[in-house]
């Protein structure tokens, strides 16, 4: 159903006849650690050392008016930041997936505010309801998000409000303060949250007690009031983005009334304090805007039936969602249970599918497919890819001639070429790399179709690029060293030099870890 990219971390690359397309595996828990990554100022995550030093050892940050951290300097943390994450948190990489966020946040940009809108996201492989802004332009969602929302209008109201906590520069200006109180207590701060978000939970809370209490208060307060602004612009963005102003009050009170069965924690753990006035003001601004209809997609409810599968129903998904399917009367809900089933259907290594081989045919897959009463893209390209299993990639192909765009499309026809050790299948994940530099899946694809072309040279850059997109710089550097040797012995100079000059690059990453 869905690649979990932390799953596949000792792996080197996919095999030759399998498909690097929403493939499921066990899901950790990471109740504690994706709660903990919200917390604006500890989204800096590498070593506790490290983040002790980047943090009283940043440059002067000048008056109040100016005294920002600069643009750049947040990039480059972000960046690192998401690297670190990836080698210790699952994520996510099914392609619907994906586009579906990507299209929902950049519906929310162009009214944001945002200095840059170069944006990287991210999905969390985690039940639990969160998400986060990270200072460089990172902004991501747990996959169980989508669980506690009844639309993409709710979804869309936490975005805004992430992006709000960008445009603003949140976090420059909660270092700013933090330092002119006390940076050694903001240092110890933000070690111990680390370590509670690496499952070391005794030694974090140690640390967290240890603190400085009125540093701790002040801090809170001080992210309280970043939370205010960021409700109050993020609905502004909500508003002008053509989404419904009521949708950021639903979302509030479904967030107070899952906090009700999740049980309580530290205030100064919970990044996003949803007060009993929050839900008031966001309800109060509503009432100055009009309503707007919403309707939840066929991809949204779709993509919420996968989540419940894999979060909830597990093994019994394919069942219960098949006697769902025989009793509803509605056909949004039918098509989006088709949808569902004929995902789950067509991945053979799926949890729910393991045990349930009567419902799990390719040929019962594609009558789900068929059944659907307005037949989308998404229809369109998962039929694709059931003709590709069985041998015939003119589906994908056509549909790649027509939707050269489609991320679905690209990496179910990049997949299906792989499986067939297609020679095109190179170029197809090359460009994906090109477009999202960042996501280990696509590395790991080019790598693997490299080889089996005998493209020993883009194989070997390829793997050391998917285990730095992976968070694991240390191996990356092991195999960049070796693509160069291998380039220097095939005497291709010119690829021998742009080969030694990524190494130095991740050689300076290994270094300031």
């Amino acid at each position: 159903m869905l690649t979990n990219n932390k799953s596949r971390q000792g792996q080197t690359a996919i095999a030759a006849n399998r498909t690097p397309v929403m493939i499921a595996f066990r899901t950790p828990r990471l109740s504690r650690s994706l709660r903990c990554s919200l917390i604006s100022a500890a989204l800096l995550i590498g070593s506790p050392t490290m983040l002790a030093q980047d943090v009283t050892t940043l440059p002067s940050l000048g008056d109040s008016t100016s005294g920002l951290i600069s643009l750049q300097q947040e990039r480059r943390l972000g960046t690192d930041w998401l690297r670190s994450m990836r080698a210790q948190a699952p994520t996510l990489d099914h392609p619907m997936l994906l586009e579906w966020f990507h299209d929902l946040v950049y519906r929310l940009v162009p009214q944001s505010g945002l200095q840059s809108t170069d944006l990287q996201l991210v999905v969390i492989d985690s039940p639990e309801l969160n998400a986060f802004a990270v200072p460089g332009g990172i902004v991501g969602i747990n996959y169980g998000l989508l669980l506690h929302a009844g639309d993409e209008d709710e979804i869309a109201s936490v975005l805004a409000h992430e992006l709000a906590h960008l445009s603003q520069r949140h976090f420059a200006r909660q270092v700013e303060a933090a330092q002119k109180r006390d940076p050694v207590a903001l240092a110890t701060l933000l070690a111990s949250i680390v370590l509670i978000a690496t499952n070391n939970t005794d030694a974090g809370v140690a640390g967290i007690m240890s603190t400085q209490a009125a540093a701790v208060q002040d801090q809170l307060a001080y992210s309280r009031d970043f939370e205010r602004e960021a409700d109050r612009l993020g609905m502004t963005t909500l508003v002008r983005s053509g989404f419904d102003a009521n949708a950021m009050t639903d979302m509030f009170t479904g967030m107070q009334a899952a906090s009700r069965y999740r049980g309580s924690a530290p205030e100064f753990l919970l990044t996003h304090p949803l007060t009993a006035g929050r839900v008031a003001d966001a309800a109060g601004r509503a009432t100055a805007y009009r309503s707007v209809d919403r309707s939840a997609s066929l991809r949204f409810r779709t993509l919420k039936l996968l989540a419940e599968a894999r979060y909830v129903l597990k093994e019994s998904a394919i069942s219960t969602l098949h006697q769902r399917l025989i009793n509803a009367s509605d056909d949004k809900d039918s098509d989006a249970l088709r949808m569902t089933l004929a995902i789950l259907a067509s991945e053979a290594d799926t949890q729910a599918a393991a045990t349930l081989n009567e419902l799990t045919s390719l040929e019962q897959a594609q009558n789900w497919l068929d059944a659907i009463s307005e037949p989308t893209l998404d229809s369109r390209w998962l039929s694709a890819r059931l003709a590709a299993k069985q041998g015939d990639l003119t589906p994908l192909a056509q549909l790649m001639e027509r939707y050269p765009q489609s991320l679905p499309v690209r990496v179910a026809y990049a997949a299906a070429l792989s499986a067939q050790s297609n020679d095109n299948a190179v170029a197809v994940w090359r460009a994906l790399t090109k477009d999202f530099p960042q996501q280990p899946a696509y590395w790991e694809g080019l790598s693997q179709a490299a080889a089996n072309q005998n493209e020993d040279l883009t194989a070997r850059r390829a793997l050391a690029e998917f285990h730095y997109a992976s968070g694991r710089t240390q191996e990356a550097v092991q195999h960049m060293r070796a693509a160069t040797r291998a380039a220097r012995d095939a005497k291709d100079f010119q690829r021998e030099a742009a080969f030694s000059e990524r190494l130095r690059v991740l050689e300076d990453s290994l270094r300031q870890r």
